[in-house]
């Protein structure tokens, strides 16, 4: 995926607000990396992903689908673990998922500079001019997938801020008890890269992390995101 030809075939692509880190030929793709150039700075966002998200939930309309290539790979860790959320919601009994569909979240991007979100921990600076396009957005906590019509939660410790209408004390305990119930491990995968792998998912049904790995050795990755559409509740 040396350039973005392949991810648009499956159509529309966003560019991340990031554009620092976009490749020079291709703005779509987004260079995940600890890669240092000859002055020394970063040739990529370092430790983008190191906490559970569904990418760009900040946005008013959501990519449908991420497309990862690795370049280079760590010999150990770096890991990518996905979250299935519409399975999580599946097991939900009745009265939760009665209770549920009523919610609505604000999701943002800035929360996490503030130490809001699960996020903040590997935030870099953004710009005056980065920060203008950025808003907070509200999304269903239940969305309905857009094909498939499965619904599943659309929330994430990284982006979501709080629930909306809802105290902090409120809010907190509803999310707490939420990622409490996703994030079992019955509900995980982990994939193992190798190099020249590419993994599509789909972020509206799937949360994902990046796993720690040693920082001497390089980790170069190439990402896309494939436009979606703004998130709904269909009962």
């Amino acid at each position: 995926m040396t350039n973005s030809n392949f991810s648009k075939l499956f159509g529309e692509l966003d560019i991340h607000i990031k554009d620092e880190f976009h490749h020079e030929q291709f703005p779509e793709i987004l260079i995940l990396s600890n890669k240092k150039n000859t002055n020394g700075q970063p040739v990529g966002f370092e430790d983008a992903g190191r906490y559970w998200h569904s990418d760009m939930s900040y946005a008013t309309i959501p990519p449908m689908a991420s497309i990862l290539y690795a370049v280079d790979i760590p010999d150990s860790g770096g890991d990518t673990y996905f979250c299935n959320m519409e399975k999580a919601y599946d097991d939900l009994d009745l009265t939760q998922k009665e209770f549920l569909k009523t919610l609505k979240a604000i999701h943002s991007y800035e929360a996490s500079f503030q130490g809001i979100t699960s996020a903040n921990k590997n935030r870099g600076t953004l710009t005056f001019e980065q920060k203008k396009l950025l808003n907070e957005v509200v999304h269903p906590v239940i969305r309905t997938h857009n094909q498939t019509k499965k619904k599943s939660i659309y929330i994430n410790p990284g982006f979501t801020k709080e629930i909306e209408n809802k105290s902090k004390s409120q809010s907190k305990e509803i999310l707490s008890k939420i990622f409490n119930h996703c994030l079992n491990q019955k509900y995980i995968f982990k994939f193992k890269w190798e190099k020249n792998d590419i993994v599509i998912w789909d972020n509206s049904s799937v949360l994902h992390h990046a796993s720690e790995y040693d920082k001497s050795q390089i980790r170069h990755m190439l990402r896309t995101t494939v436009r979606g559409s703004k998130p709904y509740f269909e009962d």
